[in-house]
């Protein structure tokens, strides 16, 4: 009798020691994608096992991180750690996965050769008018070429609507609502050689919110898209009065970039 009650006590005692073994969690998440352009947002997968909640940090640059649908915006470019702490009863456990930040590549496209957009003193799109000389606002980039005087110079005129700039506009000299038109001026030498032209047709210029910042919308970024394009190029001779206009013949333009537009200048 006396052996059955140890023996009793003994499986109680071994299964008491089981059950109160600690059970920590397994934290593990993906992210979407492991390479990102800035202000670019991922998504953040959960795979924790056996936690009870996880939290997160982020860190190496600025960023926004919405905990409802666990998305992050990294706002530099930069290579960031991404670490997730899950926690239940019997302890904590963490992971860290590494995403690398470039910075946009902001590029236009003429006749296959690529040239970067924006200079040290003009990096960013600006809004620019025109209106004291008969034209209207319209949106400029600028971009250096070795031996120039001056920077090339793209011109998008995008004819908004009533509602914000974001838009997909279809190409038109119309200048009807959500239609576009652009130029570009290159070769830009003392004034002495210019060629530039309006275009002849071209692919949908898009412009894309990308980053809104709430406190201080000058620091909005967008996406802007300008699919194939073609200019119909000649050039002006300033030498001579009037000044005389020779068609070179078409060309064709892309524009990508992201970053500001900056207020009118």
């Amino acid at each position: 009798m006396k052996r059955a009650i140890l023996m009793m006590m003994a499986t109680v005692a071994f299964l008491t020691s089981c059950t109160e073994d600690p059970t920590p969690p397994s934290a593990g998440f993906t992210l979407s994608s492991d390479f990102a352009v800035q202000w670019d947002m991922v998504t953040v997968t959960e795979s924790a096992t056996g936690a009870e909640s996880t939290s997160y940090t982020v860190s190496g640059g600025a960023y926004e991180m919405d905990d409802a649908t666990l998305t992050i915006q990294f706002l530099d470019a930069a290579t960031y750690t991404v670490t997730q702490t899950a926690t239940n009863a019997d302890g904590t456990d963490e992971v860290s996965v590494d995403i690398v930040v470039t910075a946009p590549d902001n590029t236009y496209t003429l006749e296959g050769t690529d040239y970067t957009i924006g200079t040290s003193t003009n990096p960013n799109a600006f809004w620019y008018d025109a209106s004291a000389m008969g034209g209207t606002i319209y949106i400029r980039m600028l971009g250096d070429v070795s031996g120039q005087d001056n920077p090339n110079l793209i011109k998008l005129y995008s004819v908004a609507g009533p509602n914000p700039i974001e838009a997909t506009y279809t190409w038109s000299d119309s200048g009807d609502i959500g239609t576009y038109d652009a130029g570009m001026t290159a070769n830009y030498a003392g004034m002495a050689y210019d060629w530039t032209s309006n275009g002849t047709d071209g692919g949908d210029l898009v412009i894309e919110l990308v980053y809104e910042d709430t406190a201080d919308a000058t620091n909005n970024v967008y996406d802007i898209t300008l699919a194939l394009y073609t200019l119909n190029a000649g050039s002006w001779n300033f030498a001579v009065s009037p000044p005389t206009w020779t068609t070179i013949g078409d060309k064709t333009l892309a524009v990508s970039y992201r970053g500001k537009i900056d207020p009118v200048n």
